[in-house]
């Protein structure tokens, strides 16, 4: 795990571009605090600049930028390669290497095959490349978007960098919110690629490669091949086989380092399943940590955690979160999230990961992917359940949606019920991937009419659209599986765009690289491609999952009701949120114009006296003041 930045001038300017990108380096420091580096070409038209957290080859020879004597190429590269050792053994047998890091590989694959050399990686990646000859940049980010990576054109200029705060120490920087991205950011709590909240600046697209030549953007397409593939099995224990062997492979390349690699370890099914799997293929020490909560039964594991320590003989670590720990955290959050995220599960990561930097793991393997590729939440079933229901209620006329609508926004407004007959009414889908933080009804009417007037009718359905014709694309003509739907649309939403950036985010906070088996590109292939009736089977959600693990894992941790990383926000930090907005949304307003006072005091008394309902809804701004002060 590092940090890349650079900048390609595509015209004279007064810009010392080893100076800036110096800069940039340093607001990169937390990604790479073993080394860093700068290389400018000679016509000083591009600087590229990379800080280091080693993890293969430590000594100097894996210094980045890297550059290739013979053929002039330039590299920095954030992320791992976890194949690069058979890469080197099949294509490059008659290569000289000085060095044994992965970085290398990729340099000399792309003198060889140019960008097809990118369907050969798996691992987690983003980097550009130097081509000297053709004097070209191009960039690439991992098929899920495990490794961040952004961009921009302002002021003509090529820029990119792993961080968008390392993009804003460029002086041709204007940093102007995007008021339809905030709009959406409010209903799904997250910004999805390509979009940031900053205009002109992009996400780079996961699976997706980029040209760039002095004139701008050669060429931004995919190169990810995530299809529907029919899937040969004769017996449901097959089945069983291919999702197992399909596991171990990938836990087995993930275990590739030159230091040590430790586990969080929830207790739940997922990472119990990932610490079984490491220990069948080391007899090393493994270092396990996991996260419990004060005087929280309802939110802590620690029990099934410290169960599977004991049967794989690792060494367990406890951090016990307090409420003052997480009073501490909450105002930190937006010095580390420059691009908002008010998902509030995420901040247990922060502390799990300062647990494994405290005991000197630089590389965990975590437990994510597998609820959303494998169906493993009981909202999906009730999904599944739900959805031949509305498709029955969606033939009704239109006057009696209108009608059902308006009586039941009275009855029970801001409710999950009122939300959904107003997506009937709009002959809109009843689920929406993601959708966790405002409601449709409960942001209309706490945003200013003058907000609402900028934003000119956009509706966040858009993105629910998006995400609905992309899942019928890879179908490929296939019949249309609900419950694959739901794992399509999670693995894009919530893996792609929530956890693993905060995965990314916190973990690189504290100097620490997450790595996830589940979200091998192999892996994601084969768990879509497998019929839903075998996610969700006799009742039992993840049912081939948990059926292919019964080899390793009791029953006890197999069969269980689900918690996952969890904290008690309400319980701790109510009051404390609470107050902070009735004490700053005034000036908030005055600076953004975005909320209608008088609807926001409304919740913000509502939640006070004990009315959870707009839990959500109060974090959210709360977080999203937080995060303006901090950034602009």
């Amino acid at each position: 795990m590092c940090g890349i930045n650079g900048i390609f001038l595509k015209h004279t300017d007064n810009i010392n571009i080893s100076n800036v990108v110096s800069s940039m380096n340093i607001k990169l420091a937390h990604r790479g605090p073993d080394d860093n580096g700068i290389w400018v070409n000679d016509s000083q038209s591009l600087a590229l600049g990379h800080t280091r957290l080693s993890i293969l080859d430590l000594s100097k020879a894996g210094h980045q930028p890297m550059h290739d004597a013979h053929s002039k190429n330039a590299i920095v590269y954030n992320g791992e390669v976890f194949n690069y050792r058979i890469l080197n053994s099949k294509f490059l047998s008659d290569e000289a290497f000085h060095s044994h890091s992965d970085t290398e590989t990729i340099l000399k694959l792309y003198n060889k095959f140019g960008v097809k050399m990118l369907e050969k990686l798996n691992g987690m990646f983003a980097f550009a490349i130097w081509d000297n000859t053709k004097e070209e940049l191009i960039l690439a980010r991992d098929r899920s978007g495990k490794k961040p990576l952004y961009f921009t054109e302002m002021n003509g200029n090529f820029s990119f960098s792993s961080e968008l705060k390392a993009l804003f120490e460029l002086p041709y920087i204007k940093k102007e919110i995007d008021d339809k991205v905030l709009y959406d950011f409010l209903t799904f709590n997250t910004v999805a690629a390509p979009h940031t909240m900053f205009k002109g600046i992009s996400k780079f697209k996961p699976g997706h490669y980029m040209i760039v030549t002095r004139d701008g953007i050669k060429t931004y397409e995919s190169y990810n091949d995530l299809k529907h593939r029919d899937i040969e099995f004769s017996s449901e224990k097959e089945l069983e086989d291919l999702v197992f062997n399909k596991l171990e492979e990938s836990v087995k390349l993930r275990m590739i380092s030159d230091v040590p690699v430790g586990a969080f370890l929830s207790g739940g099914v997922d990472s119990s399943a990932i610490v079984a799997l490491m220990r069948n293929n080391t007899s090393n020490q493994i270092k396990t940590f996991t996260i419990g909560f004060e005087n929280q039964p309802n939110y802590n594991e620690l029990k099934y955690a410290d169960k599977i320590s004991k049967r794989y003989d690792t060494d367990h670590f406890i951090k016990t979160v307090t409420p003052n720990d997480l009073l501490d955290f909450i105002p930190k959050i937006t010095d580390i999230y420059d691009e908002p995220q008010a998902d509030t599960t995420a901040i247990p990561i922060y502390f799990i990961s300062q647990l494994a930097k405290k005991e000197n793991i630089k590389v965990v393997l975590n437990g994510d992917g597998p609820d959303e590729l494998f169906s493993g939440y009981s909202n999906y079933e009730r999904y599944v359940k739900t959805y031949d229901y509305y498709k029955l209620a969606n033939r009704a006329p239109k006057f009696v949606k209108n009608i059902t609508n308006e009586v039941i926004g009275r009855i029970k407004p801001d409710s999950p019920l009122s939300e959904m007959a107003e997506r009937l009414m709009h002959n809109q889908d009843f689920y929406w991937p993601g959708a966790g933080g405002m409601k449709e009804g409960v942001k209309n009417n706490l945003l200013s009419r003058e907000f609402k007037a900028q934003i000119n009718g956009h509706s966040s359905y858009n993105y629910v659209q998006e995400l609905k014709q992309d899942y019928l694309e890879f179908l490929g003509g296939q019949e249309f599986d609900y419950i694959n739907w739901l794992c399509y649309s999670g693995y894009r939403q919530a893996v792609t765009e929530k956890f693993l950036f905060r995965a990314d985010r916190l973990g690189m906070a504290n100097s620490i690289e997450a790595r996830s088996p589940f979200l091998n590109h192999e892996m994601v292939q084969l768990a879509l491609s497998i019929p839903g009736d075998y996610k969700i089977k006799n009742g039992i959600n993840k049912y081939i999952l948990k059926k292919a693990l019964e080899r390793i894992l009791p029953n006890e941790i197999l069969y269980r009701k689900k918690m996952g990383f969890n904290l008690p926000i309400r319980e701790w930090a109510k009051d404390t949120i609470v107050n902070s907005v009735k004490n700053n949304i005034t000036q908030f307003n005055k600076d953004t114009n975005l909320f209608n006072l008088d609807e926001v005091n409304t919740q913000l008394n509502a939640l006070k006296k004990g009315n959870e309902r707009y839990t959500n809804s109060v974090w959210t701004i709360y977080f999203l003041m937080n995060w303006y002060k901090k950034w602009f």
